[in-house]
């Protein structure tokens, strides 16, 4: 069997959508069992079990290594809350199977529940955004999308642009905007971006365009892979991150999108794993263009890329971005 071929039988593996760190009082695995509340959530083993989540959120117990405090002390927690996570005797790592969009609801309850049990602060992972466990429900409470953005998403800025880090908890891309000697208004722009994305979803694609107000100019939307972080780090964002670029030209879309079956990026990585040395261009390009594909109403694509977990490479910048994904450029 081809390295390609084999690729159609791979079986499936869950895949974790966001991770939280939560600290609290329980002193042990089975502590936390006995603390919940079984009306609200169960934890059997080490599955946390959640109404109107299909599958177990797999649950692991860490002991206070002497660090709690410090992977809080970012100004979101006060020193109260500093205090009691210092004695904290250790703390869940939930790893959830739905994200922060489609599964709020009922990651909400959760915490609650778990809050009800001894709970002292939440993390995310993804982005490393902590709050105490009060303040987190709040924030994710609220029906404004402002809110879960504040709450999730934290901002990186060096090599003249700002990043954001953590839209991958709600299964969509970060931003990356050029600061200009302006770190506030990068904020801004970055901020209103995210925030329109979680409140409307958009069929957002490379070439489109974004202005936030009819006075500003438009910005060129283009899709990149996420290099901040590399490939396992819960801070990557496998969606990628979307650039808004000035003065770039603004290319046609069609009326579909062209979707690789399997993923172009998954067909390259088989090849040069059996070919044991990098692809050339014309290599790369040519698998391309021989590559299977569908067309598919860009909402659909969406939804595909969203189950699969990651982005593909877009065809146009497909041996530009290869560089970037297998760490060659």
């Amino acid at each position: 069997m081809s390295a390609v071929a084999s690729i159609y039988t791979m079986p499936v593996q869950p895949i974790t959508r966001i991770i939280m760190f939560v600290p609290g009082t329980p002193a042990s695995l089975a502590a936390w069992g006995a603390a919940l509340d079984r009306d609200l959530v169960r934890l059997e083993g080490d599955a946390l079990h959640v109404g109107g989540v299909k599958d177990p959120v797999l649950v692991e117990w860490i002991a206070n290594d002497g660090a709690f405090a410090r992977a809080f002390s970012f100004g979101t927690v006060g020193p109260d809350i500093l205090a009691q996570l210092s004695a904290a005797p250790g703390a869940l790592v939930l790893h959830w199977p739905e994200d922060l969009r489609t599964a709020r609801a009922q990651i909400l309850d959760a915490v609650a529940a778990l809050r009800d049990a001894g709970a002292i602060a939440v993390r995310l992972e993804q982005s490393k955004l902590g709050w105490d466990v009060a303040r987190w429900l709040e924030l994710f409470s609220d029906d404004h999308p402002w809110a879960w953005h504040r709450g999730a998403v934290s901002m990186m800025s060096g090599d003249g642009t700002l990043q954001s880090c953590g839209m991958h908890a709600f299964s969509l891309p970060d931003v990356r905007v050029e600061l200009h000697g302006d770190p506030a208004a990068a904020q801004e722009l970055a901020t209103i971006f995210n925030v329109y994305r979680l409140a409307e979803d958009p069929e957002l694609r490379s070439g489109h365009t974004f202005a936030p107000d009819a006075s500003t100019p438009r910005r060129l939307v283009e899709r990149w892979p996420d290099t901040e972080y590399p490939e396992g780090h819960p801070c990557h964002n496998p969606y990628g991150v979307w650039h808004l670029r000035e003065g770039a030209s603004i290319h046609p879309l069609g009326a579909t999108v062209s979707v690789f079956i399997p993923a172009l990026r998954v067909i390259l990585t088989a090849l040069e794993e059996q070919r044991g040395k990098p692809m050339t261009r014309a290599e790369v390009e040519a698998t391309r263009d021989a590559a299977a594909c569908i067309a598919l109403p860009p909402r659909e694509a969406d939804a595909l890329e969203r189950s699969r977990g990651y982005a593909d490479l877009e065809p146009e910048l497909a041996w530009e971005q290869w560089q970037l994904v297998r760490g060659g450029g």
